[in-house]
């Protein structure tokens, strides 16, 4: 199917589904009409026309943990006329986008970084892409599109646009192809205009028309990719969410769309919490008879009864009647027997491909900062991604090496975690016992450098780069573990001209240049001494920072849907920031975002679970003789999560 028979499908589905659409998105041609009505660059008071004019925006500017918006109207406060310069040069059509975007994000950070000086909280300045792109389309409707990075993803291969290089002009290039096919609709034209009223932004060049278009491909991809997930569960699954939707069954009425989902996740996801004393299946779905289900559904009810006040067990509200419903909808499948399974799709194979874009869909990192994470690598041959807890540094590590070879793909990856124990035995090699003697063992980074050599040398296909993944590097005694090899590890010492002829081994040693090590280092355990020198001259570090401010994660967040979720990561920024203002902690101690990326669905309990018994912990550790400031935050992260 051609790109544009594919987007004319999509154009023919935002037509039958405008109604909805229009009722959730005409907000944003009410807010480019109220900018336009407020904006004015030779107000005397600026900071107060740029607060007017922008204060329709509902959540295109500040949203969550980001606030761009914020950032410019403190920024507006201290040095109007800056701020006012600024913007000067961002809306002036006759320089280069790309200067009007260096000039402006430069002035910004030069004011957060003299306010970062008073006050460690100010950090970001969140003038990412997305909220410039809002700033010029508030005042080039005509002109620009609000970018988001998930539409270009989820758009791109409809048109067949690639996404790598510039991503502002390639979603430019995206909404251009969609505002071309759109405006050759007039029935579609006449359905826009036709609801634009006096408050709203008319649209004469359909721009707007056709981003909204393209959030809407974005939508449907985000409830394809729930469908695909849908379609791998087992019948029963598809027959109670049958049920569930039956038009009377909530009172008379229908249970919307959203309770079925969260209902259906509860049976699949909340029976866990109960472990250790559910003893069952916590696939609750392999119960499929009222008989299978009858004593799980009493274990269940019994546990959450006796533990309904306590701390330890709670579970969502809503679960014991979500288990209630589970055995009525057994009971009658078994005395009807009228429910039909819904048909089953195969999920489509999944690919084993990676590259630069699966590494930016999956890791909240940018993609200036891959590629420079790329090019250090490359360049040093050995890197240490170095982080708070949580900040994803294993994640991070395995797929920038599955993105290098091209594939999710371990045969060219070695994975080790060094400890207190881990010696010049284990890592090069050493003499173990055997019967009445010893007899010497390679040890996994010896054994890894010979496999790379030996596949360097095959002449019958290209050479390929191994990668030696060190967890916890710095738990490990550095000069008793690599001995030697400290210096053959360097960059220009990768050839036989430096091999070394190792104890007991006639052939001389040295490591290959297809050879890359990557070590992983917690900067918050204070249990470990500063990295050896030697060591640490050897290799590049790159810290990976807590992502909740990053356009990926916002992504992320939206795509969760709870505003529960949202104040909840809102108070760990906070938290962060006290923590990065401790002088006996600073910022290598903040909570990471890995604490909060998982797939079960949005619930206080789940929430209460990663503070209490995640989070909190932490806090205590690094608060040891600060009792109350650990209960301080526990209980507004707690409240937070309610």
């Amino acid at each position: 199917m051609s790109g544009i028979t594919t987007l004319q499908e999509c154009i023919d589905r935002y037509k039958a589904d405008f109604q909805r659409i229009d009722s959730e998105e005409r907000y944003k041609w009410i807010a480019v009409k109220h900018f336009q009505n407020n904006w004015d660059i030779e107000a005397a008071d600026f900071a107060d026309m740029l607060s007017r004019a922008c204060e329709k925006h509902v959540n295109l500017l500040d949203a969550g943990v980001a606030r761009p918006l914020y950032v410019m109207e403190v920024f507006a406060k201290h040095e109007p006329e800056t701020v006012r310069s600024l913007f000067r040069t961002l809306y002036n059509e006759d320089l280069p986008l790309e200067q009007r975007i260096s000039d402006y994000t430069g002035g910004v950070e030069l004011f957060v970084s003299k306010m970062q000086q008073e006050d460690p909280i100010w950090k970001s300045t969140f003038q990412d892409q997305h909220a410039i792109s809002v700033y010029l389309t508030f005042h080039y409707p005509e002109n620009y599109y609000i970018y988001k990075y998930a539409i270009l993803k989820a758009a791109a291969p409809i048109l067949g646009i690639e996404t790598k290089g510039d991503r502002l002009t390639n979603y430019r290039r995206i909404c251009d192809a969609i505002h071309d096919a759109a405006i050759a609709d007039e029935e579609l034209i006449a359905m826009s205009h036709a609801r634009l009223g006096g408050d709203c932004y008319q649209d004469p060049d359909n721009r707007m028309l056709a981003m909204d278009i393209a959030f809407f491909i974005w939508r449907e991809r985000q409830e394809a990719e729930e469908m695909q997930r849908l379609a791998a569960q087992p019948a029963i699954f598809h027959e109670f969410k049958k049920w569930l939707e039956i038009p009377t069954r909530n009172n008379g009425k229908p249970y919307d769309y959203k309770t079925v989902k969260v209902y259906l996740q509860f049976v699949e996801a909340h029976a866990k919490k109960l472990v250790p004393q559910f003893s069952g299946n916590i696939n609750l779905f392999s119960y499929d008879s009222p008989e299978k289900f009858r004593p799980i559904y009493d274990e269940l009810s019994e546990i959450i009864s006796s533990n309904k006040y306590s701390s330890e067990y709670p579970v969502n509200g809503a679960y014991p009647k979500v288990l209630k419903l589970y055995a009525q909808f057994l009971s009658e499948r078994e005395q009807t027997g009228q429910i039909a399974a819904a048909p089953i799709e195969e999920p489509p194979p999944t690919s084993t491909a990676y590259d630069r874009e699966k590494f930016l869909e999956e890791v909240f990192m940018t993609a200036e900062d891959y590629d420079s994470l790329i090019t250090l690598l490359i360049r040093k041959k050995n890197l240490i991604l170095q982080g708070a807890p949580g900040v994803g540094k294993t994640f991070a590590a395995k797929r920038l090496v599955y993105s290098l070879i091209g594939e999710k793909n371990s045969e060219r990856i070695c994975f080790v975690q060094f400890h207190q124990s881990y010696g010049y035995e284990d890592f090069v090699m050493g003499y173990r016992p055997k019967d009445a003697g010893f007899e010497r063992v390679d040890g996994s980074f010896y054994k890894f450098c010979k496999d790379a050599l030996k596949s360097s040398k095959d002449t019958t296909k290209p050479i390929d780069d191994w990668y030696f993944i060190i967890d916890e590097i710095n738990r490990g005694n550095i000069s008793k573990i690599f001995g030697e090899l400290l210096m053959l590890i360097e960059s220009d010492k990768r050839s036989e001209d430096y091999a070394v002829r190792l104890q007991g081994v006639d052939e001389p040693f040295y490591v290959p240049e297809n050879v890359y090590i990557i070590g992983m280092m917690n900067t918050a355990d204070r249990s470990i001494a500063l990295i050896d020198y030697a060591l640490r001259r050897r290799f590049a570090f790159y810290t990976l920072e807590p992502a909740f401010e990053s356009e990926s994660f916002r992504d992320y967040m939206e795509g969760k849907n709870s505003e529960r979720f949202n104040k909840v990561i809102e108070a760990v920024s906070k938290l962060n920031d006290e923590i990065a203002a401790d002088p006996l902690l600073g910022a290598g101690f903040k909570i990471g975002h890995s604490y909060f990326c998982f797939d079960d669905p949005i619930d206080s309990k789940l929430l209460r679970d990663i503070i209490l018994y995640e989070i909190k912990p932490l806090l205590a550790e690094y608060w040891v003789d600060d009792a109350d400031k650990v209960q301080e935050w526990t209980v507004r992260l707690l409240e937070a999560a309610k």
